[in-house]
């Protein structure tokens, strides 16, 4: 690849402007798009009931900039029919569903990431990477469910762009409750015949983090007890109660949405907070 993508919006502008070229004769790429084939089969004529139980597919092709297949089960996922995420304006749609904080880390800093992952590695190795993250997507109802994408792409041989995105869709809402992204980059490994994939990247991200989050005092208590300091003594350094110290950590572990000031150090110091 000779270009690193600042996002995943400038990534399908720029490729949907180049012209991808998706004249490949490599027996490995169209092996693939049989079983992209296959799987369309699949999800298109599975019954309603297991709507709950496979995961919603869809393949979105970079030269194009289209969704050109979105599975039927997207509406028992979020309450939309699959007809309106595909087509020209079906990634419009698509990113638009997509909670604004959580799109934002996936465009800016998740997709440059798996791009360049992609570019360190030969046509071969990329064949075996898979990438997951979730973000939260909202439903016809106008609530946001909580969703787990994993994907792979197809790349040009030459090139190292990427020609498509196949990807599935699964609710996590009732195992993921805290607002966080996880990240991860998997590859592919063998071995005596049984393959399964071992994680190469794994990262947090806070999107509803951000430097305002705590106020001043907040700030100052945490950096205080993030040095060790005890509850009491931060209480004498800054001349106020103790019982003002136990309001103030409620409202941090509240914002932050922690189960404990632990917690709550560590992702203040992840985004640059304290």
């Amino acid at each position: 690849m000779d270009m690193y993508f600042k996002s995943f919006v400038e990534a399908i502008l720029y490729l949907r402007k180049t012209g991808v070229d998706k004249k490949i004769n490599d027996s490995n790429v169209q092996d693939l798009h049989q079983e992209i084939s296959n799987w369309v089969n699949i999800m298109d004529s599975s019954p309603s009931y297991m709507a709950h139980v496979l995961p919603c597919m869809f393949v979105f092709d970079f030269g194009k900039s289209e969704m050109i297949y979105f599975s039927p089960t997207v509406y028992q996922l979020l309450g939309i029919e699959n007809i309106t995420l595909t087509g020209s304006t079906g990634i419009i749609k698509f990113m638009d569903l997509i909670n604004p904080n959580d799109f934002k880390v996936y465009s800016e800093q998740i997709f440059p990431k798996d791009m360049q992952y992609l570019d360190s590695l030969s046509y071969e190795d990329a064949k075996g990477v898979m990438f997951s993250n979730n973000f939260r997507m909202k439903q016809s109802n106008g609530l946001y469910k909580n969703l787990l994408m994993k994907k792979v792409f197809i790349i040009d041989p030459e090139t190292m762009l990427p020609l498509f995105e196949i990807g599935t869709l699964m609710d996590i809402s009732s195992f993921k409750k805290e607002l966080s992204i996880t990240h991860t980059i998997q590859r592919l490994h063998k071995y005596d015949d049984v393959s399964s994939y071992l994680n190469v990247v794994t990262e947090d991200y806070f999107p509803e983090m951000h430097k305002n989050i705590l106020s001043a005092r907040e700030k100052e208590i945490l950096t205080h007890l993030s040095l060790g300091t005890k509850r009491k003594e931060v209480g004498v350094k800054l001349f106020i109660s103790d019982n003002t110290v136990a309001n103030h950590i409620k409202t941090i572990l509240r914002k932050t949405h922690s189960q404990n000031i632990r917690e709550a150090i560590a992702i203040c110091k992840m985004n640059g907070i304290i």
